[in-house]
């Protein structure tokens, strides 16, 4: 079953209401980075004042937690790195360096700035936190346990499963106490096939799909119109505040270079210029827009095709055995073409209630995920050319 088909499917149920919460997992959570004040997982406020909650097992907010403070404890470290470096370099003294950090900090820690976010994030979405003590029973998840059922296998380290099995289960015991089926959103495999053979519990790795099975049919509505339109050579405004927004945005993605060097090296500078764009078809014949919120406004999902140059600079360096160091060897700039996949959430504004009223674009918000690693090929100094001098 293709996933377009499995929506399709999911969307008749979610109109039947057999739907009365969605979830989504730690894989979801990370695929967003965390980032819990906006993107999509911004737009699960819309659930606040819905009859579909927005629940997550304990499990897997106790997994989120531990990523976003770990992600936190890396970023004031960062901080403090550079923050030395500038002592050097702009000749700061203590005093002015320790009030950057009583700025930044302000006395807090890690733990805390994480707690206070993810209860704001409760707060804003109505998060219900599932309780495995509520819910699981010990007896069904030793028996799946040793009869090998999803999402324990056959094989491997089985023990590494059990909070799978445990989030799993208190999400499928939630859902057949409230007689109400779940919409899992999920890349794990894991969850995936445990999924299959629940009778409450439905898996996609759709995110932005899943939020579109909740709209209106106004919404769809508007947003094939608004791809046929821009299609027909209108809607100038949307490609303009698209290719701005990249161009703003552009640097905010993690670019990971892969390079082949006989030489030691280390990554300096990279700047990304954007070329231009397409639209990817998310639905024949030329469907763009996907809505994901129909609110004060409609908030939908498109998927780019991003074409942009690439230059990352580099210093090499070759290990000198008789002084035990590593001694400098120049840089060099490398350049390359890419084509990068990027999701963007575009906010329409205007009569929404009357296909073919005027809309305008009022925000346009890039989606930035995983470092997405760049081919550079073999890279050495300037004055290297194919392994030999450039005299």
């Amino acid at each position: 079953m293709n996933k377009n088909m499995e929506l399709d499917e999911l969307k008749s149920l979610v109109r039947q209401g057999k739907f009365g919460a969605i979830t989504i997992d730690t894989s979801v959570f990370d695929a967003q980075g965390l980032r819990l004040e906006s993107g999509l997982l911004k737009q699960l406020e819309q659930f606040r004042d819905s009859s579909t909650k927005v629940i997550i097992s304990e499990i897997v907010k106790e997994e989120v937690l531990s990523h976003l403070t770990e992600k936190t404890k890396n970023a004031q470290r960062e901080l403090e790195k550079y923050l030395k470096q500038a002592k050097d370099y702009w000749q700061l003294e203590n005093r002015e360096i320790e009030n950057i950090k009583k700025l930044v900090f302000d006395g807090r820690d890690a733990q805390e700035i994480t707690l206070d976010r993810f209860s704001k994030f409760i707060d804003a979405t109505s998060l219900e936190i599932i309780e495995a003590q509520n819910y699981l029973i010990v007896s069904d998840l030793i028996q799946k346990y040793f009869q090998a059922k999803p999402p324990f296998s056959e094989s491997g380290k089985k023990k590494s499963e059990f909070p799978d099995a445990i989030a799993l289960m208190s999400l499928e015991a939630w859902a057949k106490e409230n007689q109400t089926k779940i919409i899992v959103v999920t890349s794990d495999n894991d969850w995936a096939n445990f999924c299959k053979d629940s009778e409450r519990l439905c898996s996609t790795n759709d995110f932005a799909g899943a939020l579109g099975l909740f709209q209106l049919q106004d919404a769809e509505d508007i947003c094939r119109y608004l791809s046929e339109r821009y299609k027909q050579g209108y809607l100038d405004d949307v490609k303009e505040a698209v290719i701005n927004a990249l161009e703003y945005h552009i640097s905010d993605i993690d670019i990971y270079p892969e390079v082949h060097s006989s030489f030691e090296y280390e990554e300096e500078e990279k700047y990304i210029n954007v070329n231009r764009f397409d639209f990817r078809v998310l639905e024949t014949p030329n469907l763009i827009f996907r809505p994901v919120n129909y609110d004060n406004g409609l908030i939908v999902e498109s998927k780019l095709i991003v074409d942009v140059n690439i230059e990352c600079s580099f210093s090499f360096s070759v290990y000198d055995s008789i002084d035990k160091d590593y001694i400098g060897m120049g840089g060099n700039s490398v350049n390359t073409q890419a084509y990068l996949e990027i999701e963007v959430l575009i906010t329409f504004v205007g009569d929404l209630d009357k296909i073919g009223a005027e809309v305008e674009v009022d925000d346009v918000e890039v989606e930035t995920k995983s470092p997405i690693s760049i081919d550079f090929g073999n890279i050495a100094p300037d004055w290297w050319v194919d392994g030999d001098y450039d005299y």
